[in-house]
C-alpha cells in the first residue's frame, strides 16, 4: 500500500531549491529557514495546525535535521515531538557495500550525489516499521523524543548517542563540552580504588640509606 506524506525540511538554494519549491506547489510541504528562531516559532505553529487537521496528510520527519552516515542516530530535535499526535517510528539501515546512500555535504554538491547514487550498483537497506508512539502524561517533549531514538537504535541495531548531529558543521558548545566533562569525571571518582602495600627494603652495605617503606596505589 502506498502513503502520501508531506515533508518538513530546511529551506535549500540551487537545485534542490528547485525541487523544494516545485513540491510546495503539488502539496502543502512545511519548509524553514534553520537560522532565523521567529522563523522556527511559526514552523512549530504550522506543525501543530497541520497535525491537529485530520483532513490533511502525515508528515515525513528526519529528527535528526541532517544526514547521518548511518552508524548511529543522533540528537533528534525536539520540535517535533512537542506538538503532539502519533509518531510511527520507521527504523533504516543501509548496506554500504552495495552503494553508500550517505550524503556527505561537505564533499559533494545535490546533483554529484544524485549522479553517484543512480550510477550506483543498488541501494539496498533493511526498514522496520515500529509500533506507533504517543508522548506520555508528564513526559517532556525531550524525553520522549529520546525514547523514540532509542527503540529506532535498538532495532535497527544502530548506536543511540546524545550528540547533535550539527557538530560536523559547527563546534561543540561550551556548555555540552562541560556537560561530558563532568559525566567523566564521576565515572572516575565513583570507581573502586584498590590499595596493596608495598614494602620497599635496601639491602645495601651503605649505612647511609636507611630502610624505605611506601605504598603502591592502582
Amino acid at each position: 500500500m502506498m502513503v502520501t506524506l508531506v515533508q518538513i525540511g530546511q529551506v535549500h538554494g540551487g537545485f534542490l531549491g528547485i525541487l523544494q519549491r516545485a513540491l510546495g506547489r503539488a502539496s502543502s510541504h512545511i519548509w524553514f529557514e534553520r537560522s532565523e528562531m521567529k522563523d522556527r516559532e511559526a514552523v512549530a505553529k504550522r506543525l501543530k495546525e497541520h497535525v491537529e487537521d485530520l483532513s490533511k496528510l502525515p508528515i515525513l520527519i528526519f529528527p535528526e535535521g541532517t544526514c547521518i552516515n548511518n552508524s548511529a542516530v543522533m540528537q533528534f530535535k525536539k520540535g517535533s515531538f512537542e506538538v503532539g499526535g502519533v509518531i510511527y517510528p520507521v527504523a533504516i539501515k543501509y548496506d554500504s557495500r552495495f552503494g553508500d546512500p550517505f550524503w556527505n555535504s561537505h564533499e559533494y554538491s545535490m546533483l554529484q550525489y544524485l549522479y553517484m547514487m543512480m550510477t550506483s550498483w543498488a541501494i539496498v537497506c533493511d526498514v522496520w516499521y515500529l509500533p506507533p508512539m504517543t508522548r506520555l502524561s508528564g513526559e517532556s517533549s525531550v524525553d520522549f523524543a529520546n525514547r523514540v531514538k532509542a527503540e529506532i537504535a535498538r532495532k535497527g541495531g544502530l548506536v543511540d548517542l546524545d550528540w547533535d548531529g550539527q557538530l560536523k558543521r559547527a563546534p561543540a558548545k561550551r556548555e555540552w563540552k562541560q556537560k561530558e566533562q563532568l559525566k567523566y569525571s564521576k565515572k572516575f571518582s565513583s570507581s573502586p580504588r584498590h590499595i596493596a602495600p608495598l614494602e620497599c627494603k635496601n639491602d645495601s652495605p651503605n649505612p647511609s640509606t636507611s630502610r624505605m617503606d611506601g605504598r603502591a596505589y592502582s
